[in-house]
């Protein structure tokens, strides 16, 4: 659940310095730089923000912050909740603005001196859609990483066309010439999980594929999806989806 309650929106222009160099607010407090560089220190973050560095400070915590070249950003104070980011992610330096939130916050300075009753109800709208487009950023890139290391991605497209066959962490290990514990080691570096774990996730989403689209059995569905039987599929399915196999395709039948 996340809900945005905006309490001031300002757009400053080329802001020579600030009047408070330290600042403690009630609210959350957004700053969305556009252009010119300023040091900070929110808590125990501290460092120089940029075009398109986006900072954010918590309620009760002191901002400290100078002008390095004048600054043209975009500053937000609201009250938030939301269950869907950790604590250390809400403090000093959140995200990168993309086009999408540079979108969001060119729509915020055209309502800024916008007199209507829905203005509040918009803002809110736009604020929130920062933190969603940052989380999809985060939860695509833990689904989609960065692969650097040629044989990582050779045994990722390993994986990806072997994973019905039941393959094993020591057969992909030795595609790529590694020794099982070195691989292992690697992956997870790269890709920020497991070998193993990115193996299951492979499998669960054909699994979850073949329920929907397809009327299967499940000692069928489990061994095309490189599972040994439909018994230890519904095993793992259950852990993983808190749901069984026949309600999932029960609960996706249209």
């Amino acid at each position: 659940m996340l809900t945005i309650e905006t309490n001031q929106y300002t757009f400053w222009q080329e802001k020579p310095h600030f009047l408070l160099h330290s600042d403690t607010e009630n609210f959350w407090v957004m700053y969305i730089i556009e252009d010119g560089d300023c040091n900070y220190q929110i808590g125990n973050q501290s460092g120089q923000a940029h075009r398109d560095s986006i900072l954010l400070c918590p309620p009760q915590v002191e901002f400290r912050r100078r002008v390095v070249h004048p600054l043209t950003f975009h500053f937000i104070r609201f009250n938030f909740t939301s269950h869907f980011f950790k604590d250390q992610d809400l403090l000093g330096h959140f995200a990168q603005a993309n086009d999408r939130i540079l979108e969001d916050c060119s729509y915020l300075r055209q309502l800024e001196y916008c007199p209507s009753d829905e203005v509040s109800v918009l803002q809110n709208h736009f604020i929130a859609d920062i933190f969603n487009t940052e989380l999809y950023r985060r939860l695509f890139e833990q689904h989609h990483p960065t692969i650097h290391s040629p044989s990582i991605k050779a045994a990722v497209a390993f994986m990806a066309t072997h994973y019905q066959d039941q393959i094993t962490i020591n057969e992909v290990a030795q595609e790529i010439g590694w020794s099982s514990a070195y691989f292992s080691r690697r992956f997870k570096c790269e890709v920020g999980i497991t070998p193993v774990q990115y193996l299951e996730h492979l499998k669960m989403r054909a699994v979850q594929q073949l329920l929907i689209t397809t009327d299967l059995p499940i000692d069928t569905v489990a061994t095309k999806a490189g599972y040994s039987d439909g018994y230890y599929l519904s095993r793992k399915f259950s852990a993983c989806m808190h749901t069984s196999p026949s309600e999932f395709r029960h609960n996706h039948q249209i």
